[in-house]
């Protein structure tokens, strides 16, 4: 029977035998692999266990026949090329991908070694081969390709000679995208897997028609001029607007048009912008204001009588006048009438003073022109006139020249004296500012809010004159467009403008009429200082005037400085606490005389003063 030492020492004999083997087997296992590569560990799919690095490349070089296959497809509509992946530019580098399956395994850590050896030849090891694309190879065939694909688009052109109209039609254009199309290759061509796919082309639009179709439109649009009519013209109006063949043919464009509504995507017609500007000018020309109606109100009955009746307005909408233009003009028609809109105005001929809540007069205010000449007695009542009956809106601003309008010898005005440069001339219109004095008297007396009044240049007699006449500080000039008179109508209720020109007596008086409010006005002044006496009296050769005669064109007149305060109050509440101040210059009488005629001794002239 064995001792326990016995067994003791067998089993470690054993265990020496056992491991001496193992060693000696691991030993043979590394030498045999000294220049192979480990089992388990394969390149491609391909195991290449036991294999040398010659012998691992020889049979990984059998796969490479893929890149030799024709196994991409490109395509272009009916068009195909077919290449390979070598052509494209695929390489594979077999030397890196054995060389890395070699290295597995060979770290130089013997325990880190032997576990990556067993785990290979337990698990297996797989290594992907480095697989290279050419992107500017590929690139490069697909520039060749493209040349044979691309297109230069072509616009369509119009060309008019001597009236003859000829059309290039014009051509989309296409151009492949090199770079988007090479980007695609590549994952697949990575993978190594095949390749059916379309070229990435881009389609450029262009400007393409129809060129026969186009250009008979072309020629009937220009066939004859076009002409624009008035439907009920105003005397006024001219009996048509015409577009000569000539600038019809220069306003000829192709331009493109909703492709849904028809079949071609341009067609010839006018250039639109160049037809609004004409129509927006014509507009201009034919544009009628609307016009509220005027009226006279009798005191006695509390209403009114129609001295004017309203106008209704027009204006030309443009837009409708061109599509109607393009409809006609692509039948072959070049007879077209301008659309117009109404413009109603704001008070019709049947309005009534309730209507208006007017009911009493409100202000009132008289002005002198007494030793006017005719010339300016005519300005008076032609400027009364534009103002006459006129009504404004509660909370709107009267302006005196918005009513007044154009001043010329056409409509009524003639040649009177006005101050204008630091003198007193002729020019059209003088006395106007007779009618702009007594109204804005006549809103200043009322308590209306003065927004813009302009003083003369120096003291008018004409404005002091008359019983009741406030003395100076209370003038308004005007002179469109610079200088107007406005104010603002703050009642609830409407205005009306009521004036009355006496010729006999020499008087121009404005009524105010609205509703009464309740409210008081409070003048105090006019308070003048700083009294300035002009210079001596200034003669000046006239060579129009014959020898003899001697001509006063300017009259002197003090300078001063006036204030005048104005306190408006409604049941005990302030609505306008206000000083108007007027610096008045001195102005020097000014005589002009002939060539050679004697003058008054101690007299200065023109050539003395500036000396």
């Amino acid at each position: 029977m064995k001792t326990v030492l016995q067994i003791v020492v067998s089993a470690l004999f054993v265990s020496c035998v056992a491991i001496s083997g193992i060693g000696i087997l691991l030993g043979v296992f590394e030498i045999f692999h000294y220049d192979r590569v480990y089992p388990g560990v394969s390149v491609w799919g391909e195991e290449l266990g036991g294999m040398t690095r010659s012998e691992s490349v020889e049979i990984l070089s059998r796969k490479l026949s893929f890149l030799q296959s024709e196994s991409i497809t490109l395509r272009d509509g009916g068009n195909v090329w077919i290449f390979t992946p070598g052509q494209l530019g695929v390489k594979v580098d077999l030397e890196d991908a054995v060389q890395n399956a070699f290295r597995h395994g060979r770290t130089g850590n013997i325990r880190e070694d032997l576990w990556s050896q067993w785990a290979a030849a337990y698990s297996g090891f797989s290594i992907a081969p480095l697989i290279i694309f050419n992107q500017a190879q590929a690139e490069q065939l697909l520039v060749g390709i493209a040349s044979g694909i691309n297109v230069t688009p072509e616009e369509a052109s119009i060309t008019v000679d001597g009236g003859s109209v000829t059309l290039s039609s014009g051509q989309n254009g296409r151009s492949v995208d090199v770079r988007a199309t090479a980007d695609q290759l590549a994952l697949p061509l990575e993978k190594f897997s095949g390749v059916d796919m379309q070229l990435v082309v881009n389609e450029i639009r262009a400007m393409v028609v129809d060129a026969d179709k186009e250009s008979l439109i072309a020629q009937r649009i220009i066939s004859n001029p076009l002409e624009l009519l008035v439907d009920s013209p105003r005397e006024e109006d001219p009996s048509s607007w015409i577009l000569d063949r000539a600038s019809l043919a220069e306003m000829l464009v192709i331009s493109e048009v909703d492709g849904k509504s028809g079949k071609y995507r341009h067609r010839v017609g006018l250039d639109q912008e160049r037809l609004r500007k004409f129509l927006e000018y014509a507009a201009a020309q034919l544009y009628v204001p609307p016009a509220n109606a005027r009226f006279s109100f009798d005191e006695s009955r509390g209403e009114f009588d129609l001295i004017k009746a309203s106008v209704l307005g027009r204006a030309v909408n443009v837009e409708r006048t061109i599509q109607e233009i393009n409809t006609e003009l692509l039948s072959g028609r070049n007879l077209v009438s301008f659309h117009f809109d109404d413009i109603h105005p704001q008070v019709g001929d049947d309005v009534r003073a309730v209507d208006m809540d007017i009911s009493k007069r409100v202000a009132s205010a008289t002005t002198f022109f007494q030793g006017s000449g005719a010339a300016r007695i005519n300005n008076i009542i032609a400027g009364s006139a534009t103002i006459q009956g006129v009504l404004v809106p509660p909370g709107e601003v009267f302006s005196f020249n918005g009513f007044l309008g154009d001043v010329s010898l056409d409509t009524g005005f003639s040649e009177a004296w006005i101050i204008y440069g630091g003198r007193t001339i002729q020019g059209v219109g003088g006395g106007i500012c007779q009618v702009s004095t007594t109204v804005f008297r006549a809103a200043f007396l009322g308590g209306y809010p003065i927004l813009e009044r302009n003083p003369h240049a120096y003291r008018v007699g004409y404005y002091e004159q008359g019983p009741d006449s406030p003395g100076p500080g209370l003038d308004a000039t005007v002179f469109r467009p610079l200088a107007d008179f406005r104010f603002r109508n703050d009642r609830d209720a409407w205005l009306l403008i009521s004036v009355e020109v006496d010729e006999n007596i020499g008087t121009v008086t404005f009524d105010f009429y609205s509703k009464e409010d309740g409210r008081t006005v409070t003048i105090e002044g006019p308070m003048i200082s700083s009294l300035t006496q002009p210079e001596p009296a200034l003669y000046e050769e006239n060579p129009e005037l014959e020898t003899g005669v001697i001509e006063q064109i300017d009259w002197a007149a003090d300078g001063a400085v006036v204030s005048v305060r104005r306190v408006v109050e409604r049941d005990a509440t302030l609505l306008l606490d206000e000083e108007i101040i007027t610096t008045y210059q001195p102005w020097q009488a000014i005589y002009q005389y002939g060539p050679g005629t004697e003058l008054p001794q101690d007299v200065y002239t023109k050539g003395e003063t500036e000396g």
